[in-house]
C-alpha cells in the first residue's frame, strides 16, 4: 500500500497535511507508519493491508512508544561501533606512487613525427 519514501497527502483535525513516509514498523501483528510533514512534525498510522486503510494514531503516549520502539530498533541510535577501534583502519595503506616508481625507467620515447 504505501512503501518507504512515498509521499501522501492526509486529513488531520482538518487541515491537509502531505506526509513523507520514513519507516513502516511491524509489532507484533501490527504495521505501522512513521511519517513526517515538511515542518519536522511525527506522525504514527496503524496500516490495514487488507482494506488498504491507514488510521492516525491519535493516543500521544502510543505514538510517542512507537516512534521510540523505532528510533531504537530502527535507526540504530545507540553506538554501533567506534571505527578507530577497527582493525580495518589500522592496516597500513601503500603509497599509489610506489606503483609507478619504475615507469620512467619503462617507459619508451616516442618521436611525434614518427607513424605508428
Amino acid at each position: 500500500m504505501y512503501v518507504q519514501g512515498e509521499n501522501f497527502d492526509f486529513d488531520i483535525n482538518g487541515e491537509e497535511h502531505e506526509l513523507n513516509v520514513l519507516e513502516i514498523v511491524t509489532l507484533g501483528e501490527a504495521e505501522y507508519l512513521i511519517t513526517e510533514d515538511f515542518d519536522g512534525n511525527l506522525f504514527v498510522f496503524l496500516s490495514n493491508e487488507e482494506e488498504e486503510e491507514i488510521q492516525l494514531v491519535d493516543d500521544k503516549r502510543e505514538a510517542r512508544d512507537i516512534i521510540e520502539y523505532w528510533k531504537d530498533e530502527y535507526l540504530l541510535a545507540g553506538s554501533i561501533g567506534d571505527y578507530e577501534e577497527d582493525e580495518y583502519y589500522d592496516r597500513e595503506d601503500r603509497d599509489i606512487d610506489d606503483d609507478y616508481d619504475d615507469y620512467d625507467d619503462n617507459y619508451r620515447d616516442y618521436d611525434d613525427d614518427d607513424d605508428y
